[in-house]
């Protein structure tokens, strides 16, 4: 006999099934292999119809043969969970953006790109007919698309198009550093053509409609060499007479603009403190329309706000906010202050969005065991509902690590924190090979989840690995005074945070200090090649794009102001605090270097380009220890190809068997024809031949 529980019509129930005598056994789950952990769908983008009953999200799946992840609609009866596959839609690249509801509830609008085409266009998706309709013709990409609450027009954003431009493109150089401004313009269904509603010498970086469609607030930053967030500024424009209102008029780095209900309000999220001094968490803000005095909410909380949403009242504010290892749903109350956590339990809140109208939370809820199924809330008494059931059998298909909360106390008292992932199959009262991750940013944290493709500690879990992911100093959701800790100095602290929690675990019998192994990725690459210049105990690491001079950053990166505060100024300042850059800086300590160390890039990243990495591992490989350098052609800041994804997984995991743990590693390929496209450094192009340009995260505070 078998049981199982359910849901109907929103009840839990349980449904008890008799064993059939001839019925096969289950197959025992097994630990997650490289190729099954990329291969695991991933759910995204839920919106909710206005009148509850549907909702639409974006699912996405493996297709190895053409090294992508394949995406497609669903909509699913939120009552139900019943789930109805939408069209393909053959002739369209397989990408889909964020699909936008029409106020009727009777379909819904997104922006799809035709195959070969170069341009993103509108489309609208009638749920009854099934019929796709072209909606704009604009001669650039549409993109975040947004409906007049009255229905019957929306707004986008669309690069500016120079008609001239590409006769002149065949005989110009494009100057280094400058884009092409975004701008607004509105679409009403009933004609053929956009009309611009905000273009000038700024660009539109994000923006909202009011909820009474009256006006639009949004983010303006000046276009030309050399501006960045800190040069954005919140304004409103008033449609009925198309007046613009400056709101802010500082260095903020202002993002997420949103207006109260009654228009008297808005808030937005800024990495400042009350005094609007910069490099502090991301805290939120609430300002009266025609008032410069910006009051900080919750101004003692050690929490970072990753994202609001004002209620039906205006009175109140959800926001969902970052304390370490977890992300939950708070309610704050404007007037008092007063916070109340609407969600508990060891998890990752994200995709969130709340519905002013009918007063219902969608989000995905990422766990240890699950990389995130939607849920909803309704109501203010109402706990979240899980509504779709793409990962309720992993734990019945794979042995998946049980994680959990590691605390210990770094050198001088600090209390500290992180993720423990035990081996699936660990011996009672046995020590394990430890592999310590540390997070990128470094304005973030390990959260419980990770299942990220950089990584994928499930699969390090199944071969036998412990994983440590600690939360040290410099990240976020432990305060301003934890995450400015790298102000003035970057290894400050953290690095010794790291190697403290290592040294609990060794203390408490867990890990083997023989068998260590760290890796990372972007600000964990760079505490990567930090810790194998300073300690030798590592048997085996992993760096990926990670830093190795920090002058040569600065000047190569697509951002640098978040990065002044660790050391002073610029280095082309007058009286540049050099000696700090070169102090900080790894590369002079690389012929130190004894632990055999991977190194990986993207070939296009632009946030920490590949002669960061390029350098270490020269100066590693001039020390005489065993190290290589994997350049993934064509790839950013991550890994987006799944195939240069499970490269990395399987050269690490044959890498730490070969110098930890001297158990034979055999690669894990997908059955399929498919070849691999990881080459050493002295095969690949020279860099100089690669391109430059890389679409730039709006929220700049992460990514190394």
């Amino acid at each position: 006999m078998s049981v199982r529980f359910c849901w109907i019509g929103g009840l839990a129930c349980i449904t008890v099934q008799a064993a059939v005598a001839d019925a096969q056994p289950a197959e025992p789950a097994k630990p997650i292999s490289p190729v099954e952990f990329v291969e695991l769908p991933a759910l995204g983008q839920p919106a909710l119809s206005p009148d509850g009953e549907k909702m639409i999200l974006i699912r996405s799946e493996v297709n190895w043969k053409k090294n992508r992840y394949d995406q497609q609609f669903q909509m699913v009866d939120v009552e139900t969970g019943k789930i109805r596959d939408m069209p393909q839609w053959r002739g369209f690249d397989a990408d889909r953006d964020e699909g936008v509801w029409t106020p009727d509830s009777a379909g819904f609008i997104t922006t799809l790109r035709r195959k070969k085409a170069e341009r993103d266009q509108a489309y609208y998706y009638d749920i009854a007919s099934g019929d796709l309709t072209k909606l704009t013709d604009h001669p650039s990409s549409v993109s975040q698309v947004q409906m007049m609450p009255a229905g019957g027009s929306f707004f986008f954003l669309a690069r500016r198009h120079d008609p001239d431009a590409e006769e002149r493109e065949k005989w110009d150089i494009k100057p280094y550093d400058v884009s092409t401004p975004r701008e607004l313009w509105f679409q009403d269904l009933t004609e053929t053509k956009a009309q611009p509603v905000l273009a000038g010498n700024y660009s539109v970086r994000d923006y909202s409609v009011a909820q009474d469609g009256s006006s639009i607030i949004h983010i303006r930053r000046p276009e030309g060499a050399g501006y960045a967030s800190q040069h954005n500024e919140i304004w409103l424009h008033r449609l009925a007479d198309g007046t613009d209102i400056r709101l802010t008029n500082n260095d903020y780095q202002e993002a997420s603009p949103s207006l109260s209900p009654d228009n008297q309000k808005f808030a937005y999220i800024a990495t400042v403190n009350e005094k609007g001094e910069g490099y502090y968490e991301d805290n939120l803000f609430i300002q009266d329309v025609g008032s410069s005095e910006p009051r900080l909410m919750m101004p003692n909380t050690a929490l970072e706000v990753v994202d609001f949403a004002w209620d039906q009242s205006g009175e109140d504010i959800f926001l969902l906010g970052n304390s370490g290892v977890r992300t939950q749903l708070y309610r704050l109350t404007i007037e008092s202050g007063k916070l109340e956590q609407l969600t508990s339990g060891d998890h990752v809140v994200r995709s969130w969005h709340f519905d002013r109208k009918n007063g219902t939370h969608t989000a995905k809820l990422v766990h240890a065991n699950s990389p995130g199924d939607i849920s909803v809330k309704r109501g203010p008494d109402e706990s979240f509902r899980q509504v779709t059931r793409e990962f309720d059998t992993l734990g019945e298909r794979f042995k998946l690590p049980r994680q959990t909360v590691f605390s210990y106390e770094g050198r001088d008292g600090t209390s500290l924190e992180g993720l423990l992932v035990y081996p699936v199959n660990q011996e009672p009262g046995g020590r394990f090979p430890l592999v310590t991750i540390t997070h990128g940013g470094p304005r973030s944290s390990s959260q419980f989840g990770s299942w990220n493709m950089s990584r994928y500690i499930s699969v390090l879990a199944g071969q036998g690995y412990g994983v440590f992911l600690p939360n040290h100093r410099g990240g976020t959701g432990y305060g301003d005074a934890f995450m400015r800790d790298m102000v003035g100095e970057y290894f400050n602290n953290a690095h010794l945070d790291v190697l403290d929690g290592i040294d609990a675990l060794v203390e408490q019998g867990l890990a083997d200090p023989d068998r260590l192994v760290k890796m990372g990725w972007s600000a964990g690459g760079h505490m990567t090649n930090k810790l194998i210049t300073f300690t030798d105990r590592f048997k085996a690491a992993s760096s990926g794009a990670g830093v190795s001079d920090w002058v040569s950053l600065y000047g190569e990166s697509d951002v640098r102001h978040n990065r002044t505060p660790w050391f002073g100024g610029s280095p082309w300042e007058e009286e540049a605090p050099l000696e700090s850059y070169t102090r900080q800086s790894l590369l002079k300590d690389a012929w130190k270097v004894k632990t055999p160390t991977l190194f990986f890039n993207g070939g296009r990243d632009v946030r920490v380009p590949p002669t960061q990495e390029i350098m270490m591992y020269r100066g590693v490989r001039a020390a005489g220890t065993p190290t290589e350098l994997y350049l993934a052609p064509g790839e950013p800041h991550n890994y987006r190809k799944p195939k240069h994804q499970l490269f990395k997984m399987n050269k690490e995991l044959a890498w730490y068997a070969k110098y930890v743990t001297g158990v034979g590693y055999e690669p894990v390929l997908p059955d399929v024809d498919i070849k691999e496209d990881g080459k050493p450094v002295d095969d690949v192009p020279e860099i100089s031949e690669e391109p430059t340009e890389s679409a730039v995260p709006q929220k700049q505070t992460s990514g190394g």
